[in-house]
């Protein structure tokens, strides 16, 4: 790979960061879009020979609209924040280029006399533990790149749950994502009628259709071929249900 390349990848993944807020913020779903201002920042920096790259972004908030189904019924006022810390390598195999996956996406409502009401989903990458003799042995399923419920965004309301129980959630399966995928998410779950009027913008679409060929085909590339005999080791932790 030429050295050059790291820079123009640098220089890509910032420019997409700040084209995807002129979006957001073009079309009204986010009023503050400086956290994608501050990712591309950070994402240009580096030098031509370094192959490592990071950007966090920070409480990037979607208006949304009132869900369909809520519990309690009175609630209003909603929200979703976005969090994330992602690092990586250019170099690294292209079906787990991170090196580091933190997103955190917390909802927020306001229920009766005002008080806050917080939900919360948790995404990252497996952390491998290299000191032990098996890095990926682990007690319960953790797929390489997961998606959980809760996480520690609630601990800070653990002890007034009222009459729900929760315990330990499954690790779900999931493609890796950028701060583009992740975007992404949040609008196609959370804020459908803007997720779709979005995607018939080709800016969005090109977006994300770059983010998708880039993470997501070399993902489930690998995935398939957990029915290969042998097995790629990869595979093996990206999904951890096949024997």
């Amino acid at each position: 790979m030429a050295k050059n390349n790291f820079h123009n990848r640098r220089t890509n993944s910032a420019t997409a960061l700040r084209s995807m807020g002129r979006l957001l913020s073009e079309k009204g779903v986010c009023i503050d879009v400086s956290p994608l201002e501050s990712a591309a920042a950070q994402v240009s920096q580096g030098g031509k020979n370094d192959a490592r790259w990071n950007y966090d972004i920070h409480d990037l908030t979607f208006k949304i609209s009132r869900p369909k189904k809520i519990y309690p019924s009175s609630a209003c006022d909603f929200r979703v924040a976005l969090s994330l810390r992602l690092a990586g390598r250019f170099t690294a195999d292209i079906a787990d280029q991170f090196t580091h996956m933190e997103i955190n996406v917390e909802k927020y409502a306001l229920g009766k006399n005002g008080v806050q009401l917080k939900s919360a989903w948790h995404f990252d990458r497996h952390i491998i533990d290299t000191d032990k003799d098996d890095p990926y042995a682990t007690d319960d399923i953790h797929p390489l790149y997961h998606f959980q419920f809760g996480g520690a965004r609630l601990e800070s309301i653990s002890e007034d749950l009222g009459s729900t129980f929760l315990v330990d959630p499954p690790r779900l399966m999931h493609p890796p994502l950028d701060g583009i995928l992740a975007i992404d998410f949040v609008l196609s779950n959370y804020e459908g009628v803007s997720w779709k009027r979005l995607r018939e913008e080709r800016r969005y679409v090109n977006l994300v259709d770059a983010k998708l060929e880039e993470l997501w085909k070399p993902y489930f590339s690998s995935i398939s071929n957990s029915w290969q005999n042998p097995r790629e080791p990869l595979s093996c932790f990206l999904c951890p249900s096949v024997m």
